[in-house]
């Protein structure tokens, strides 16, 4: 439940109350088009603002942009507040609606089939689902959840309220900072690819001894690998968020707040700097440096340094306005095409196949 009182006591920094009673509560954020008299709901337009209206929501979240169409109404209806953007204010109150922790809750503290070793150090509060594995010496931070099927394995550390879903792995030595939360069949700190071909040809592997280090609030999303560095070890930073589907090789270092979207892959021994943002299914290759700042359009390949803040697209990587015009091009080639032979053809030169 999120009372009136709360938001604004608890977030006065980005709500502003409208009108109504603080003592107004929520017992579910729905649509507009869903909304009830129990109801915290977002409107972005006014559209949106009738709707959630007519059905009587008790907690209402308006953007700023059309807050004075709400004061401008009869205001004789549950509590409203203005945030500068829905999805700001989405970012901050959705959280007390969510229920993550009940559905780890279903089985009780400690399920009787999770198996944890006598050495393993298990936090307060923490949950422990069917069937998950925690290693020796492995440290769990207080309010921890751990899904079915987990497998934490020796000298492990979850920081505090750290959320792992079912069926993650977290490898041997492996760090997470606090509030992390990584999704389904995603492994942290599995071996990286290394290898070296003598005279036989043969490949023989690299043993890889160090390990994965995330920091604080860092979340992973569902199917992604992230490998262990070879003698060092692999640095997510505080803030990181990947999507579904991301790989990051073997010692490499990403800065804090990036956003990596479905899809991105990375070569070993790479480091991107704080803030980066891609679009999807963008490849970034191995030795590089890039700088703090740097935005990627989706399906972008970076195969050099990257020493300059900015936004860059294509292959090969380009100023993002140039790689736009490059785009724009590609559409004309073949009346370009064309073009270039009927003006072969009028020079009385052959024309190309």
């Amino acid at each position: 439940m999120l009372n009136a009182h709360t938001v604004q006591g608890s977030h006065g920094d980005v709500f502003t109350h409208l009108h109504g009673d603080l003592a107004a509560a929520a017992t579910h954020c729905h649509m507009p088009s869903d909304a009830g008299p129990n109801s915290l709901v977002f409107v972005s337009d006014q559209a949106q603002l009738a709707t959630a209206r007519e059905r009587g929501a008790a907690i209402l979240i308006v953007q700023r942009d059309i807050a004075d169409q709400l004061l401008a109404t009869d205001a004789a209806f549950g509590c409203s507040f203005s945030v500068k953007t829905v999805s700001m204010g989405m970012a901050v109150l959705l959280k007390h609606f969510d229920r993550k922790r009940e559905r780890f809750a279903q089985w009780g503290e400690r399920h009787p089939t999770a198996i944890v070793h006598a050495t393993a150090r298990i936090g307060a509060d923490v949950l422990l689902g069917p069937y998950c594995v925690i290693g020796a010496n492995a440290v769990i931070g207080d309010g921890c959840c751990i899904g079915s099927h987990v497998v934490v394995k020796n000298d492990a550390r979850l920081g505090r309220n750290t959320v792992l879903h079912p069926h993650v792995f977290v490898g041997a030595g492996c760090e997470l900072g606090r509030d992390c939360e990584v999704h389904p069949h995603s492994s942290v700190g599995s071996d990286g690819f290394g290898y070296a071909v003598g005279a036989s040809r043969r490949p023989q592997k690299l043993s890889h001894l160090g390990n994965v280090c995330i920091g604080d609030e860092v979340e992973i999303g569902s199917n992604c690998a992230i490998d262990r560095a070879t003698l060092s070890s692999t640095q997510i930073r505080s803030g990181t968020k990947l999507d579904n589907l991301c790989h990051i090789a073997h010692n490499c270092d990403l800065g804090e707040d990036g956003f990596y979207t479905a899809g991105f892959m990375m070569a070993g021994s790479t480091t991107i700097g704080r803030r980066f943002m891609t679009g999807g299914n963008s490849v970034v290759s191995a030795h590089l440096k890039l700088a703090d700042d740097v935005v990627l359009a989706g399906r972008s390949t970076v195969t050099s340094d990257v020493p300059e803040a900015g936004h860059y697209g294509g292959y090969p990587l380009q100023p993002l306005k140039d790689f736009m015009r490059t785009l724009a091009a590609l559409g004309q080639l073949t009346e370009i095409r064309r073009n270039l032979n009927r003006v072969l053809k009028h020079l009385q030169l052959p024309e190309r196949p």
